[in-house]
């Protein structure tokens, strides 16, 4: 893939951040008694079993079937992509970082068939799906936030048609960076968070889907401090009363669906993956649910707090 320096530049930064955790204390209502996920059931999405559990289960939180069949669409062009082995053959168990394949063997072959389009991450594959359930403000931009979000926009420039009517402008007002506090508080970036959503307009429907954002505090100068969502999928209800938890892992790598029995473990499920590094002078990842700070978030239990 061909870029600039500065996109490359943001690249690598953002890849940076994926792999780093932040430090900072965190109000929760996670149970502390509960252990720490080991290991989590998920599906690739090859198998009618999870397909069928998939599309029922987004329909009947109240996804809209066209954006259903978008996502399937995607889903089998990936899996038409890269190698079968890679994948899972239905519901499988593994720890929440480990993966069938290496994900740079994986980018390649991709590339190889599809050169430089980037392909659609999380947040595309959430906002697909989600659309329906937040609203944002009017005379949003066309586009901001274009430093973390540049390659998003490829894509979207590239195929409108994955936001299933909604707007450009729609998609960055979510997603764009919001100004941080000046803290390593969690509590008070949530603030911050709702508070830079609010500027611009945006709320969100109650529905059984919901959206689960790994927010992430970068901190460059006391003028450049900001939150970002580094990760987001989409959760829904199960018919026994756990959950699902639907995710396209990285622009070239699979999308998953996951099997949880409640919040604290998705949040470890999430956290095990992105709570990764400690003393730092920024706020740790946290998980929000809509707009509010997931119910079960913990920082991740594996590792040894620094507070």
């Amino acid at each position: 893939m061909h870029m600039n320096l500065k996109k490359y530049a943001t690249l690598l930064l953002a890849a940076s951040l994926t792999l780093s955790g932040f430090c900072g204390c965190a109000a929760t209502k996670a149970d502390s008694q509960q252990l720490p996920l080991k290991t989590a059931v998920y599906s690739n999405l090859t198998d009618e079993e999870s397909r069928s559990l998939l599309r029922q289960g987004l329909s009947d939180a109240g996804v809209k079937e066209n954006r259903i069949d978008t996502l399937f669409a995607k889903v089998d062009a990936f899996r038409a992509d890269v190698k079968s082995e890679w994948l899972t053959k239905g519901f499988e168990s593994a720890a929440p970082t480990e993966t069938k394949y290496d994900p740079y063997e994986m980018q390649d072959a991709w590339m190889k068939k599809n050169g430089s389009f980037p392909g659609y991450n999380c947040r595309i594959t959430a906002f697909s799906l989600f659309g329906d359930f937040v609203t944002v403000g009017a005379n949003q931009p066309n586009t901001q936030g274009e430093d973390a979000l540049f390659l998003d926009l490829e894509t979207l420039s590239a195929d409108s048609s994955v936001l299933c009517g909604d707007s450009t402008a729609k998609f960055c007002a979510l997603f764009a960076p919001v100004n941080a506090a000046n803290s390593t508080n969690v509590t008070e970036q949530v603030k911050a968070l709702q508070a830079g959503w609010r500027e611009r307009g945006i709320s969100f429907t109650d529905s059984k889907a919901r959206l689960i954002s790994v927010v992430l505090h970068d901190k460059f100068s006391d003028t450049d401090n900001t939150l970002f969502i580094g990760h987001v999928g989409i959760l829904f209800p199960a018919e026994n009363g756990e959950l699902y938890f639907i995710e396209k892992v990285a622009f070239q790598e699979p999308y998953r669906l996951v099997k949880l029995k409640n919040r604290t473990e998705l949040s470890d499920y999430l956290m095990e993956k992105y709570d990764v590094a400690w003393e730092q002078d920024t706020t740790r990842p946290f998980i929000m649910e809509n707009d509010n700070l997931l119910e079960g978030y913990r920082q991740n239990p594996l590792a040894q707090p620094t507070e």
